[in-house]
């Protein structure tokens, strides 16, 4: 299995995706891993287009099921409906139907209904998605967004045999296609129209990768997370062909670059950087860069920046951060430890106290910033609070996971004072801290909270029947082993909560 579906915690736009977060953050695998859910409360009326295609979604397997009258009269009538749906619908009706009954989606049903249009995706979840069904997309001579991901088990020479029938494609995302290879890359070099590629968890060597930089010159989004072979070496081998091929070669509507998981120094991003004067995006994360030279280069737009096991020192921090007024994400997990596994307590981590108290001035005069991320640093204590007082409060996402000395104290600063402006977290992750009833009324004082993640706290029923009166927008409330609140109500907490007001 692909990591991207191994992946269990919150993903927010913006936000440092759980790629990048250690296992302090993530959830577990035990039945009560779930988060407990209710419906978010709705600010605008739904579409009557995206009503329309819930309920046809929600009862598509009563519709092909066995009734003779099903069968017979209403499946034909919905057949010639499906033919005449509008193209920009489709999308919209497959991501129903996959959310509701991936298993019933079977290839001939996908090819002769959903293979049309600007736009595909279909994923690892469609067990009825085999090589026949990729090889049909070839007929989809005009499409422009293509997502095949977790395709596992589709081989190399299938996706390469399809792309070159696809010369309008812009967008190509092949994420945890594990056997996409030599032979796929190359193909994707004969669409020159492309401006996003995504090739995270796949086999494309730097090597294969180099025809791609040559042929794509409106490239805006490359991700390379968690491939094997990119080492220094590779990387370098790579630019000097693309040098002697175009020795003014340059990226210069790169927006976004993700080297996450690759096994590369700052000598291979420092190769990357000179060629990317657009760049918005950087995400370096569990690489053993140490000292990049992002203050080096012009970068002011810079808006997401995402260092998460990194052994980026404070020195360099605190050269970097005042040169990045633009940012709007930051992720600063676990700064120190090993790329490759982060213990629960690591000896190495450097971002101590006093190393977070020096930047918290240039934290504040970044007053784009809504998303932070400092999960799994886990010799912070002390400086927890001041932060979360002048940070946190204004900050929309928030992971402080895998922090052992984050107590419920330090979240005071959360509570507005005087004629101060409440705060603005809509989601605050909380994982495996020490956080406890204590902390209920701080929760309270966030009135835009959606998402809260408590797994492996102290938290207790009581404490959180506090949160869910004080707190009528959230939504998702995690709480993974959570030993205060029983195994069976971790799930279904908000009718807990519910079965409790009544009985009051």
């Amino acid at each position: 299995m692909p990591p991207k579906r191994r992946r269990t915690s919150k993903k927010e736009f913006g936000a440092p995706t759980e790629d990048d977060l250690p296992s302090a953050a993530s959830g577990t695998s035990d039945l009560s891993s779930a988060p407990s859910t209710r419906p978010p409360r709705y600010t605008t009326v739904p579409t009557l287009t995206a009503l329309c295609s819930r309920v046809f979604a929600e009862n598509y397997v009563r519709l092909r099921g066995s009734e003779p009258d099903v069968q017979n009269q209403v499946w034909p009538r919905m057949t010639t409906h499906l033919k005449a749906l509008p193209d920009n619908l489709l999308p919209r009706l497959l991501a129903d139907l996959v959310r509701v009954c991936p298993t019933f989606l079977t290839s001939v049903f996908l090819s002769a209904y959903f293979f049309r249009g600007p736009s595909l995706s279909l994923n690892g979840s469609l067990p009825g998605v085999d090589t026949n069904t990729i090889q049909a997309i070839a007929r989809m001579h005009d499409i422009r967004d293509l997502e095949l991901s977790g395709l596992n088990e589709i081989p190399d020479n299938t996706f390469a045999a399809v792309l070159p029938c696809l010369p309008a494609l812009k967008s190509l995302v092949l994420r945890g296609c594990l056997l996409v290879g030599t032979k796929t890359a190359a193909a994707a070099a004969s669409c020159p129209q492309l401006q996003v590629l995504n090739l995270n968890y796949t086999a494309v060597t730097p090597s294969a990768f180099q025809p791609i930089l040559l042929a794509c010159p409106h490239l805006e989004v490359v991700k390379l997370a968690g491939i094997p072979n990119w080492t220094d070496i590779n990387v370098a081998k790579m630019f000097t062909v693309v040098k002697v091929l175009s020795p003014d070669f340059s990226l210069p509507k790169l927006r976004t670059l993700k080297l996450c998981r690759l096994n590369i120094s700052e000598v291979s991003l420092n190769s990357f950087l000179p060629l990317c004067p657009a760049l918005c995006r950087l995400d370096i994360s569990f690489t053993a860069v140490r000292h990049p030279l992002l203050g080096t280069y012009s970068l002011p737009t810079l808006e997401k920046l995402y260092l998460t096991s990194t052994s980026i020192s404070n020195a360099d921090l605190n050269f970097l951060l005042p040169r990045l007024s633009a940012l709007t994400s930051l992720a600063l997990g676990a700064l120190g430890a090993s790329p490759r596994s982060i213990a629960a307590i690591d000896s190495s981590m450097t971002l101590t106290d006093s190393a977070l108290l020096q930047i918290i001035p240039h934290l504040q005069s970044i007053t784009a910033l809504t998303n932070l991320s400092l999960v799994g640093n886990t010799k912070l204590g002390s400086s927890l609070a001041p932060f979360i007082a002048t940070i946190g409060r204004t900050c929309k996402w928030l992971n402080l996971s895998g922090i052992p000395g984050l107590r419920s104290r330090h979240l005071a600063g959360l509570v507005a004072d005087g004629d101060e402006a409440p705060a603005r977290l809509e989601t605050l992750i909380l994982n495996n801290t020490g956080i406890d009833d204590d902390a209920a009324p701080f929760f309270t004082a966030c009135p835009a909270l959606v998402w809260l993640e408590l797994a492996e706290t102290k938290i207790t029923s009581e404490g959180l029947f506090t949160v869910l009166d004080g707190c009528p927008q959230l939504a998702t409330l995690g709480l993974t082993r959570c030993r205060g609140v029983r195994v069976g109500d971790r799930r279904r907490f908000f009718e807990v909560w519910e079965e409790n007001r009544a009985s009051k």
